[in-house]
């Protein structure tokens, strides 16, 4: 006879106990607490199965049932940690010690990974907060060395790691760690005893094999760190760390075949452990094998689609290979699983800046870093979308808040770098180069930026001692001969710099600047005939770069052939039809020989190319100015600003026709502060801020503005003309036909002048 489920009547007469237990047999229970223990009791039977993916599903129903379960969100860092998720690791344990601060476990682990991001001083503030309520916690008392380590703190990192040997004195693991401080810290013969230490107190565990096999590696003792490498698989076969320790080895004896089969091994071997098969791939990733590497994670992916980690990988492989709507894919099928994943997230956030689609960009990583805002990468993206819309204090905040979450994500340092560049801030260019000096002593990029502030700060010997260290650690390098010849360009030392250049040519035959430096220099030393010879034989060479036609038309421009630029330019845009500087190039050869109609033409196509670039609509109302049509100017200006709200350029240019041209005078003050706060280096907008206090009365604030003006630009008639008008307001009637006087020089024969000579009369009759 066949099993039936009981009708509900036939529940109506089952004990109450019993109607609850079947209840829950039949998954009708109502309880919400009930319900949670279920999803975390299914979610531990596939987290000790080593189901991480199925596990995660189970406790991300616990926590849509109790978004406030603290053993929730633990159990579910535990797997994330498990899986290599390890922002959302970070995420979770933040949430997880939030709700129950005396999760230990918890907050241990947060410092680990606070550890790993390099995020050295929150690590040990943890740390002394877990020891704070946990003295005798001798795991606590671990990382707190390790984080002094880290720091550079070593007498208080080598007594607190001899401190937690002391607590528990049978701990294998805390021998490990102060052998390694005791390496670091230049004792190697105290640092093998104690790796040894370990290795006798725990001889069934890779962990202590592993450490004297690194050692022996820093130590070059080859031979002892491969046979400790292999006693490590031997005894833990199961362990990645073993195998990635002994590839990489192999791989820096240059052993490249050797290191690839262990990892190969690893792979076959250990088929359902995600950081094994992964292995191969990442270490295709860390040589810089793209190709190689987008083939291993594809080849993963179809072997493990649920590998949530691969493929964020793989995505991100594919954006960096300009395959785009591969990426795409990616990620849509990343965010159908798990719509809020911050990672999926930035990466759809990195498409979109690749697609110009900044705005959506930014939305995108606003939301990732709302549900992750410790993921430094993030930042560090939406740091780039705000650069895009030339919002730069916006993006230089978020690169910052990424180098704080993590400093050493050399990326956003480089970043901030550009951006001081860009605003002429050499002092904080220093700044910023000492800290990659520091997370990236082996680049060039320390070096270079070190240069380029000394170069600006008038200190030439400064920036050539940086670039002739850079000479010996990259002799190879175009870099360094690119930077030693800007540095003789600046001296004026053209012979120099053009051996430079030639020696940057020599490395990268490819590279523009050295091309274009060559020919800059040689147009310095008056042999034009053979920077044009030059620059047209590397355009015969490469005939269809449209760069190089770039190149070649600046040059036609600097020696004023504009008939030639323009053929030049012609040849580059149909190479590249959506070459925009190239169109905007070409509309500024025609404004230079005055056809207006041509050079509108030019750049109205330009803002089709990038409708989101105000610089191109700056552009155009500057050509409307000069043909005199302040109003389409005024409106062009406008568009500048709806893109951009604080775009400098066109808030000093409409600013300045508001004040000409009977505008509400207010708002050009406004727009004027708003243009010097973004251009205060240029003297165009120190005269425009000057004229709108000017206008509106402020006298004495408009004679500061001009006068800095003046300085920066003293053969600027306009200028002087202000300046004048301003100190005949303040009553200074000396120094106001002084300036007037010397505005009429400029130019007796222009109109300021004959304004001028008309204030002079003024003053006289006053």
């Amino acid at each position: 006879m066949s099993k039936r489920t009981p009708k509900l009547k036939q529940l109506r007469n089952l004990p109450f106990l019993v109607l609850c237990t079947v209840l829950l047999l039949l998954g009708c229970s109502t309880d919400p607490k009930i319900k949670l223990q279920k999803f975390l009791t299914l979610g531990d039977q596939s987290f000790q199965s080593a189901k991480y993916s199925e596990a995660l599903i189970y406790y991300s129903r616990a926590l849509q049932i109790d978004p406030h379960s603290p053993d929730a969100h633990y159990k579910l860092a535990q797997t994330h940690l498990k899986m290599g998720s390890w922002a959302s690791a970070y995420q979770e344990l933040n949430r997880t010690v939030e709700l129950k601060p005396d999760n230990w476990k918890a907050q241990l682990d947060l410092t680990e990974l606070q550890l790993a991001s390099g995020s050295r001083q929150e690590a040990k503030d943890r740390a002394l907060l877990i020891l704070k309520s946990n003295p005798q916690d001798s795991n606590a008392q671990m990382l707190l060395s390790e984080a002094d380590g880290r720091l550079g703190n070593w007498k208080d990192a080598l007594q607190e790691a001899h401190d937690a040997v002391a607590m528990d004195p049978s701990r294998s693991v805390l021998y490990l760690n102060l052998g390694k401080l005791q390496a670091e810290a230049k004792q190697p013969e105290e640092a093998e005893k104690n790796f040894q230490r370990a290795q006798s107190l725990d001889p069934n565990s890779e962990a202590p094999l592993i450490a004297l096999g690194k050692f022996y590696g820093q130590q070059k003792r080859w031979v002892d760190s491969e046979k400790a490498f292999k006693d490590a698989i031997r005894v833990a076969p199961k362990d990645v760390n073993a195998r990635a320790a002994l590839a990489g080895l192999y791989f820096s004896q240059g052993q490249t075949a050797a290191g690839e089969q262990v990892l190969t091994e690893a792979k076959e071997q250990l088929s359902d452990d995600p950081s094994a098969y992964r292995l191969l791939g990442e270490s295709y990733v860390l040589h810089g094998e793209r190709a190689k590497a987008l083939s291993e994670f594809s080849d993963i992916l179809a072997k493990h689609p649920d590998d949530l980690m691969a493929r964020e990988t793989y995505a991100q492989l594919l954006i960096l290979s300009d395959r785009v709507d591969e990426a795409d894919q990616q990620v849509q099928e990343i965010l159908k699983k798990a719509p809020k994943d911050p990672q999926g997230l930035v990466l759809r956030g990195q498409i979109q800046e690749r697609q110009n689609h900044f705005d959506e960009a930014i939305t995108t990583l606003q939301q990732a870093l709302k549900s992750a805002p410790d993921n430094a990468w993030g930042h560090y993206h939406l740091g780039l979308a705000y650069g895009q819309k030339s919002q730069v204090q916006q993006a230089e905040h978020e690169w910052r808040e990424a180098v704080r979450l993590r400093p050493g994500l050399t990326e956003a340092w480089v970043a901030l770098a550009k951006s001081a560049v860009l605003r002429s801030d050499w002092r904080g260019l220093e700044e910023i180069a000492a800290q990659l000096r520091k997370y990236a002593p082996n680049t060039a990029d320390p070096y270079l930026f070190e240069a380029t502030a000394k170069m600006n700060l008038g200190d030439g010997a400064g920036a050539e001692k940086e670039l002739s260290e850079l000479l010996q650690k990259a002799p190879n390098s175009p870099l360094p001969y690119l930077k030693m010849a800007q540095l003789r360009a600046a001296e004026k030392r053209w012979p120099e710099a053009e051996s430079y250049y030639k020696q940057a040519f020599a490395r990268d035959a490819d590279s523009l600047e050295a091309i274009s430096g060559i020919a800059s220099a040689e147009i310095a030393l008056g042999k034009s005939a053979e920077a044009a010879r030059f620059v047209d034989a590397q355009v015969a060479r490469k005939p269809d770069s449209a760069p190089l036609r770039i190149l070649q038309a600046q040059l036609f421009l600097q020696l004023k052939q504009p008939s030639e630029a323009e053929a030049a330019l012609q040849r580059a845009t149909e190479l590249d039809p959506k070459n925009v500087p190239a169109v905007i190039l070409l509309g500024r050869t025609h404004a230079s020989t005055g056809n207006f109609e041509k050079a509108l033409a030019d750049y109205k196509h330009a803002a089709d190319l990038a409708p989101e670039d105000a610089q191109i609509h700056v552009g155009i109302g500057e050509l409307y100015e000069r043909t005199g049509d302040w109003q389409t100017a005024r409106d062009s200006y406008q568009k500048a600003l709806s893109i951009q709200s604080e775009n400098p350029y066109a808030a000093n240019n409409l600013a300045y026709i508001l004040l000409e041209h009977g505008g509400d005078v207010n708002v050009a003050l406004t727009l004027a502060q708003t243009a010097r706060k973004g251009l205060p280096n240029l003297p165009n907008s120190a005269d425009t801020l000057g004229w709108a206090y000017y206008k509106t009365g402020a006298y004495a604030a408009a004679a500061s503005a001009l006068e800095s003006a003046v300085k920066a630009s003293p053969n600027n008639q306009t200028y002087r003309y202000h300046l004048g008008l301003a100190y005949g307001q303040l009553k200074d009637p000396v120094r106001a036909k002084a300036e007037l006087e010397k505005a009429i020089s400029v130019d007796p024969k222009s109109p300021i002048a004959d304004q001028a000579r008309e204030a002079i009369s003024n003053i006289h009759e006053s």
